[in-house]
This record gives C-alpha cells, sequence and structure tokens, in this order.
C-alpha cells in the first residue's frame, strides 16, 4: 500500500523515540521480516551453511517416509519442502544455496523413492510434472550464477536429469525441453 506524500511528510517530523516505537510494531508483524534482521543483525549473515544444513536435514528425513500414494503425501512433501528452500532462500539471500537445496531435494526423493518415479501412471502424474517443473526452474537459476559453479553442480543436475528422463517425469521433461546432460557445451 502507497503511502500518502502529505503522511510521509508528518512521519518524518514525528520524534526520533515515536518512531521506533512504531517501526518496531510494524516490523514485530511481519514474521520473515523479524527473521531476516535477526539474520543480518545479530547472526551477521554467518549461519547461512548451519540454515543451509538444517534445510537438508529435514529434506533427508522427509525423503526416507513410506509413500504409498505419490500423488499425495509425496507430492505434499516435496512441496512442503520445496517452501522451506523458498523460505531459507529469502531470509538468507543464498543463491548456491537455492540451487545446491533444489537438487538436493530432487535427487533425496529419487534415491529414497525410486519405484515411485519409474513409470508414468495417473498415481504419480502430478508428482512426476512437480519433479519436471522443479529441474527446469533450477537449470534456468544455474545460468543466471557464473559459469565458474558449473562444475560444482554437474554431477548432481546430470543425476536428476538422468533419472527424470529414463522415468515418469521423462514425458514432462520432453515437453519442457529439458537437456538430457547438462551443461550442453
Amino acid at each position: 500500500m502507497a503511502i500518502d506524500k502529505e503522511l510521509k511528510k508528518e512521519i518524518l517530523k514525528l520524534p526520533a523515540g515515536e518512531k521506533d516505537k512504531l517501526l518496531l510494531r510494524l516490523v514485530a508483524k511481519d514474521r520473515d521480516l523479524v527473521e531476516r534482521l535477526q539474520f543480518v543483525l545479530i547472526e551477521n549473515e554467518a549461519t547461512t551453511e548451519e540454515r543451509r544444513k538444517e534445510v537438508k536435514e529435514r529434506i533427508a528425513g522427509t525423503a526416507i517416509g513410506h509413500y504409498s500414494h505419490p500423488d499425495g503425501w509425496l507430492l505434499k512433501a516435496m512441496r512442503s519442502l520445496s517452501t522451506a528452500v523458498t523460505h531459507h532462500v529469502k531470509i538468507t539471500k543464498d543463491k548456491y544455496g537455492d540451487i545446491e537445496l533444489n537438487l538436493y531435494l530432487l535427487n533425496a526423493f529419487f534415491d529414497a523413492q525410486p519405484s515411485l518415479f519409474r513409470v508414468l501412471n495417473r498415481h504419480n502424474e502430478h508428482v512426476c510434472a512437480f519433479v519436471a517443473k522443479k529441474a527446469d526452474a533450477v537449470l534456468k537459476k544455474l545460468t543466471k550464477l557464473d559459469p565458474d559453479y558449473f562444475i560444482e553442480f554437474e554431477t548432481d543436475v546430470n543425476r536428476a536429469l538422468g533419472f527424470i528422463h529414463s522415468g515418469g517425469p521423462g514425458a514432462y521433461a520432453r515437453n519442457l525441453g529439458l537437456p538430457k546432460r547438462w551443461p550442453n557445451l
């Protein structure tokens, strides 16, 4: 919501103590902003690796669960973890971690639940589409990183792409134009 120019002028005229009280009240209403300020001001942005490790542990623990209905609980779990990765990136601005964690998410579920992705059927079509779209998003983000980082991701990307193209998500991957190998040099 935009603030009227006159209101903006009057707010700026307020005494410093009153402005501080208002600022603290407003900040307290936005949980993500509070967490971001905690990360920047208190942690001095030094806990990025620890936060990334926590998300990885959550992914690893969730991936080994028992999922009898891929388009139900498995898809819900993957979406929830994807949201956790997005939250991590929103708080830390960790672009490298965004790619690393999303690749880890895909590969962890492929390793733990390979039979659920082996063939495309009516029971896993939504999760297969999600996986292909997630891989496409990761590849688009990778192109925005410095090419010096490509070597660090090459093995994990090609492992995920190999699994995707040889299993149920392959049909969606072909529709999205996902390569079978990366980088395409």
